[in-house]
This record gives C-alpha cells, sequence and structure tokens, in this order.
C-alpha cells in the first residue's frame, strides 16, 4: 500500500494496483472490511470444496465404473474427466473474482517494472491455472508419460484456490489493522462535544454552526466546546487529556480554555477564539492523520527479494522452454511447456509470502498473553530497529496520580520535614504519632478534604489512611484557590500560598524567621512539586508538596535501555521543572518540559531525521496530548492504562507490567525479526534448489521432467517448513533483558 496517493473517487492503487481506502468515512471504511471479509469467507468455502473434490479425484483415479456403493461412486467421478471439469469451475470464481486484486497489483507491478511479490503470485496462478485449464480442456496435447490410464491428465486447480485465499486473509488482516489510523481520528473528534448552548438565550446548536467569537455558556462538568477565551465565571478545568498536567487548573475571566477540557464546578461564559475545525483536538486530529499518511510503507524483505527474483525466474522458464523445445527428445514442445511451467509453479512465492504474516500472526499472539497488543507487522519490525526511546512523563514515567511526596510543618520557629511518603506515613499517618506537629497538619488537611472530588482530596485519604479524622464543618471551596473550614474547633484554610494571602496570612512572612522551611519549600518547588499551604487559627501551620512520582520499575528500565545501546529521552507538557526532576530521579540526561502537542511531535521528527535510517525512534506515552508523537514516531507505544486515544494512535499498547514491557516487546519484536529472515531463508534456499530440478537439470538422470503436480507438492512441503520455524516463536524467552540484533532467536 501506498498511503501518500489519494484520488477523490474509488480506484486503484497506480504505483502497486491495490485499491484504495476510503479516508475518514466510516460508512466506507467499515464497507470495505465487510466486502473483503465477505470474499474470503465465499472464496474460502469454494476451495474448501476445491480441496475436497482434488483429494477426492487422487483417491478415485482408475476406479472407473468398477466402483461399488454411491460414496466410491462419487469419488470415481471426482478421479475422472468430470472431476477435472468440476475444479475448473470451483477455482475459476476463486482466482478471477476472489483474485482480482491480486492480478491487478501483480500485473501492474510487470507494466512499471517494479515486480513484487503480488507479481510473482499473480504469475504463478496464472501459469497454474491457464494449464490446467489445457490439461482439462485438450487432455491430447500433452505428453503420453502425463496422462492417466483414462486419458486425463492431473491438474493443480487446488494450488490456484489455496494460494488465493492465503493472500486474501492476510489483505483482511492489513485492511483492519489500518483502520486503527481512523479510529484514532474519530477518538479524538469525540473529545469535544456535537453541541454548544449559546450566549444569551441558551439555543443549542451543531458544533459545527460555532464560529469564531461567538459566545457559549458551558455548564458544570460539560467539556467545552473549542478553544475560547473566559468571558465570565471561575472554574477549575481538567485539561490532563489535552496536557499531561495531572492536576485541575483553575481559569477565570480572561484566560484561555481548550476545547475538549472538562469544566470544574461553575457555570462559564466564553468566546470562541477557534473554530472548531482549528481547535487544538482539531489540530492533533490532522496532525494524527497525517503523520500516518506520510509514513512510507516499509519495504518489505520479501518484496525485495521478489523484485530480484521475478526476472531470474522468467528468465529460466524460458531458457528451460528453449532448450527442450530445441534440444530435447520429442514431443519437444511438449516437454518444454511442462518444464517452464514447473519453474513457474515450483518458484510460486507462498512460502516467501507465509515467511513475514506467520512470524508475525504467532509473534502477535505471544505478545498478547504477555500484555503487549501490537497492531501490525510494520510497527514490529521498527521496534526490532528502535535505537531512541522517547518517554512522556505524566502516566508513563510516573504512575500519573497525584501523592503528597513532603510534608513541612512550622511551629515555635522551626521545621519538621517529612520528605517522603513513607516519611509522612511513618511520622504522622497514626493516632500515636513520633511527630505530632505533622500529625496535626495531616489530620487539618486531610479532615477539610474528606467530602472533596477534588484529585488532591484522594492523595490527602491516601496519606491519611487509618486515621481517625475529626470532622469538618463550614467547609467552602474557593474555585481554583482553595479550601476552608471548621476543624476541632480552629479555622482551617488549605490551598495556594495566594489563596492564605487573601484571607490576611502572608506565608513568605511566616518563613522569614524560619530559614530551614523557606530551603526546604525552594527545594520541593525545584522539584517540580504543586505546593499547598495549610494555615489553622489565623497562623501558617505549614505546606504540602504535591507531586506525581516515578514508577517504581522506571529507573530500571530505562538503566537496561541504555546498557543496550538505546538512547532514552523525556518529553513532557509538564513544567521545565517537574520534567527535569522526574528525568533526575529515572536516570534520563535530556529531558524538556512545558512542550505543546505540536512541539512534542516535532522534536520526534527531528530524532527520526537525525537517525536518518540508521535506527527507528519509538514514542512511549498515555495522553490525548500525546497522539501526535505517538503518530509521527517510527513506533507509537501506548500505555494502557491511558486514554482511548493514545491507545488508538499507537502502535503497540502495553496492557500490562507498566514500563517493563518496554524492553519485553523489544525483546519479542527483534526475536520475531530474526524469525522472518530464517523464513525467508529456508524459501530462498527452496526455490534456489528446486528450479534447477523443475528445469529439468536431472532429466539425464531420471529420465522424465519434473511434472507441475509434483512442483505444487514441493512447493508445499516449503510452506511447511516455514509454518514450523514460526511456531517457535511461541516459546521465545521473554523475561530477561533486551537482546542485541544478531542474538539467537
Amino acid at each position: 500500500m501506498h498511503p501518500q496517493v489519494t484520488r477523490s473517487e474509488p480506484g486503484a492503487c497506480p504505483i502497486c494496483g491495490m485499491p484504495l481506502e476510503p479516508i475518514g468515512a466510516d460508512a466506507a471504511e467499515v464497507a470495505t472490511v465487510a466486502a473483503e471479509r465477505r470474499r474470503l469467507w465465499i472464496c474460502g468455502a469454494l476451495a474448501v470444496m476445491l480441496m475436497g473434490v482434488a483429494m477426492a479425484g487422487m483417491a478415485g483415479h482408475g476406479a472407473g465404473h468398477a466402483a461399488e456403493g454411491l460414496f466410491a461412486r462419487l469419488i470415481a467421478l471426482a478421479g475422472s474427466a468430470w472431476g477435472n471439469w468440476l475444479q475448473m469451475a470451483l477455482a475459476t470464481p476463486i482466482l478471477f473474482w476472489g483474485g482480482a486484486t491480486i492480478l491487478s497489483g501483480g500485473l501492474t507491478g510487470f507494466r512499471q517494472g517494479r515486480p513484487t511479490m503480488f507479481s510473482l503470485i499473480a504469475l504463478g496462478v496464472l501459469v497454474a491455472w491457464s494449464v490446467s485449464v489445457l490439461a482439462t480442456v485438450f487432455p491430447w496435447i500433452f505428453p503420453e508419460a502425463f496422462r492417466r490410464p483414462d486419458g486425463t491428465v492431473a491438474v493443480f486447480f487446488e494450488s490456484v484456490g489455496m494460494i488465493v485465499v492465503l493472500v486474501l486473509v492476510g489483505q483482511l488482516l492489513e485492511t483492519r489493522a489500518r483502520r486503527g489510523t481512523t479510529a484514532a481520528i474519530r477518538a479524538l473528534l469525540d473529545l469535544t462535544p456535537p453541541t454548544a448552548e449559546r450566549d444569551p438565550g441558551g439555543e443549542i446548536v451543531a458544533l459545527a454552526a460555532v464560529h469564531k467569537g461567538d459566545r457559549l455558556r458551558v455548564r458544570p462538568g460539560s467539556r467545552i466546546p473549542t478553544d475560547a477565551r473566559i468571558v465570565s465565571g471561575e472554574t477549575t478545568c481538567d485539561e490532563s487529556l489535552l496536557t499531561g498536567e495531572p492536576l485541575p487548573v483553575a481559569r477565570g475571566p480572561g484566560d484561555r480554555v481548550l476545547g475538549g477540557a472538562i469544566n470544574g464546578p461553575a457555570v462559564l461564559v466564553i468566546e470562541a477564539i477557534a473554530d472548531p475545525h482549528d481547535a487544538l483536538v482539531a489540530r492533533i486530529a490532522r496532525l494524527v492523520r497525517d503523520a500516518h499518511a506520510k509514513r512510507a510503507p516499509i519495504e518489505q524483505l520479501a518484496d525485495r527479494i521478489s523484485a530480484a527474483f521475478v526476472p531470474v525466474v522468467l528468465l529460466v522458464a524460458l531458457l528451460a522452454f528453449a532448450g527442450w523445445a530445441m534440444f530435447g527428445p520429442q514431443p519437444r514442445l511438449a516437454l518444454g511447456l511442462l518444464s517452464a511451467v514447473s519453474v513457474l509453479v515450483i518458484a510460486c512465492p507462498c512460502a516467501l509470502g507465509l515467511a513475514t504474516p506467520l512470524s508475525m500472526t504467532v509473534a502477535i499472539g505471544r505478545g498478547a498473553s504477555a500484555g503487549i497488543l501490537v497492531r501490525s507487522a510494520d510497527a514490529m519490525e521498527r521496534l526490532a530497529r528502535v535505537r531512541t526511546v522517547v518517554l512522556d512523563k505524566t502516566g508513563t514515567l510516573t504512575l500519573g496520580k497525584p501523592r503528597i511526596t513532603a510534608a513541612f510543618a512550622v511551629a515555635d520557629g522551626r521545621i519538621d520535614e517529612a520528605d517522603s511518603p513513607e516519611a509522612i506515613t511513618s511520622a504522622a499517618g497514626s493516632n500515636a504519632p513520633a511527630h505530632p506537629a505533622l500529625h496535626q497538619l495531616l489530620l487539618h488537611a486531610a479532615s477539610l478534604e474528606a467530602g472533596s472530588e477534588h484529585p488532591l482530596a484522594r492523595a490527602f485519604a491516601e496519606a491519611a489512611a487509618g486515621l481517625s479524622l475529626p470532622a469538618a464543618s463550614d467547609v467552602r471551596a474557593v474555585v481554583g484557590r482553595g479550601i476552608s473550614g471548621r476543624v476541632s474547633g480552629s479555622e482551617t484554610l488549605l490551598g495556594s500560598e495566594r489563596f492564605l494571602v487573601e484571607r490576611g496570612i502572608d506565608p513568605a512572612v511566616a518563613l522569614a524567621s524560619v530559614p530551614a522551611a523557606a530551603a526546604a519549600l525552594e527545594r520541593a518547588r525545584e522539584a517540580g512539586a504543586t505546593i499547598i499551604a495549610v494555615a489553622v487559627a489565623g497562623r501558617l501551620a505549614g505546606f504540602f508538596a504535591v507531586s506525581d512520582p516515578p514508577r517504581p520499575e522506571a529507573a530500571a528500565v530505562i538503566a537496561g535501555l541504555r546498557r543496550e545501546g538505546i538512547a532514552v529521552e523525556m518529553l513532557s507538557g509538564d513544567t521545565p521543572q517537574a520534567a527535569r526532576y522526574v528525568a533526575k530521579l529515572v536516570g534520563i540526561d535530556r529531558a524538556e518540559g512545558g512542550l505543546s502537542p505540536e512541539a512534542k511531535a516535532e522534536r520526534v521528527m527531528r530524532l527520526r531525521d537525525d537517525l536518518r535510517g540508521a535506527g527507528s525512534v519509538a514514542f512511549i506515552g498515555d495522553g490525548v496530548n500525546d497522539a501526535p508523537a505517538l503518530a509521527s514516531a517510527d513506533v507509537g507505544v501506548a500505555m494502557g492504562s491511558g486514554a482511548d486515544v493514545a491507545m488508538e494512535t499507537a502502535d503497540l499498547t502495553l496492557l500490562s507490567g507498566g514500563l517493563a514491557a518496554v524492553p519485553r516487546a523489544i525483546t519479542l519484536a527483534r526475536g520475531t525479526m530474526r524469525n522472518v529472515r530464517q523464513n525467508l531463508l529456508l524459501a530462498f534456499i527452496y526455490n534456489i534448489l528446486a528450479i534447477p530440478v523443475a528445469a529439468g537439470v536431472l532429466y539425464p538422470l531420471l529420465g522424465h521432467v519434473t511434472s507441475p503436480m509434483l512442483a505444487a507438492a514441493a512447493m508445499s512441503l516449503s510452506s511447511l517448513s516455514v509454518i514450523a520455524n514460526s511456531l517457535r516463536l511461541r516459546s521465545i524467552d521473554l523475561s530477561g533483558s533486551v537482546p542485541a540484533d544478531g542474538a539467537a532467536a
């Protein structure tokens, strides 16, 4: 397939001859897959009947009218001339209806001087069918040695049928894999609501009717229709799917909000600053589509072999025909024709055609059992060549769940500090604490957040698990600022430093007399943590640092990748400070933060250009904001816990094992590509040995030329060897580290 070729109407690709596929039309796309599936089922049923008649014919030759019983007579009928006619009737629609795209693609390759594997398959099945038709309609033109006692000649229509059906199976699997691109775009566009509410008036209109400058009303909990600026209302917006930032962000009049973000508790009036088709979500969708369209199809090794192999096969067949026709014994022309046909049949690249799809099918099944979902064979090939791995931060390198990572209690001019979640639990997370000041700080904060749905509430609930929390009263939340209430009779404030300043408590003044606390707070900020201030009874009580900690396995996985010579980088939409801090914790030297989805994709493209084909770039992410980078990378890898859009866009999805599944996926990919190369070598060796035999080099020893039927049988044996080798992938060991490219499978 050639994705760069587009047409306004249905038709065939001018390069490879394969039918063009619909872009963006769900109904047309589903109809295409349904038509291919229907074609496969019909041809498969005909091929089964064809194989049954052929096998019965082999058993029935010579039975004649002496056979007794209905079943025996049917067997005898299949072995007669009528059996050949029945096989022809079954094989003809399989070839010319079911295999129309195969013939079209193969002949296009010949016309353009770029023969592919389809060219060899088309040539082989056409010759096999043509000679079988001659054997059925004009059996007397064949040498006496090739006729059976009843005067019929062996045919191999069943080989034609099975070859076409196998290719149709591969085409259907390929088409279904490519549907993922459209599904990804559809999932992206589903992030925005189909309708919007105008302001004033409350008229509900289709999203397509919204234009830049329109004023809209957004209800609490609803998705924002398009990129806009807030006219009135203060709220918090969940932009995590778009930006990767795990915490809701405060937004008020004059602030920009993104289409697709989820509005918080307030009613907003917004003014559109972009038409929906120019909003961030739509731009991300276009980036995904364009990245897939621009990605040139991988030049398969089988096609490269076929490109050189086709002229050689044709030359050998012509030489065999000419040699027998000019210098062979009588009947010269018949022997020459049979030799040429045997060469073409025995060279039909069934084993070459099976080499890649069989290995990939087994490998995809093995990956699924290990929690690795692979979308396509191309993705497996690109992953095997990976030289640079780029990771998103939030939800990929980190858990994607805010946690309280440090606590600082300030009292009597000194600081009581716990610098990790474990330290907080040890110091304050019991009803008989070792550090009373930290204990009281955690009690007041967790009590206020106990009834909140804010993501921070879950972080405080986790830190205070097992504590007996006092009831909070008069709890009031101020959107984008914080929360207030009474805990154990004391007025308690929890929120940003700005929130405390607005209530008459300046943390900076309070910290001036506690330099150790100010220094600890600065360290937390440098680590990219969100700072939550707490005041009790009108005085600063302390702070909590909230951040998204790295996955436990992240450092070990990155160290393992680097040992294998794979460069590792991080790109994040979070703040540069948070990105650099997490990168330092997990052992990544190159990290960038504050990047938009477009900037991530551009950076990935630059990395691909830097490699100049010497390897591939893999991007690992989990959010909607990662979709363009996932599509732009040679290999996109999505975390199974991430957004649907990321998984639809990615080439691989890691369902289990977290980042530890990354080296397992690379191990699987490299083992699979070694297996493919082994399969191609087996198939190629078979052709090197079998083609001269089919041409008649053993005639001086055997006294006869190779029958086309024997050629078809030999072709089947080569396919069996490929099948056996492919099945070895079922037992590939995925428990170790990433193997070198040249390691044994």
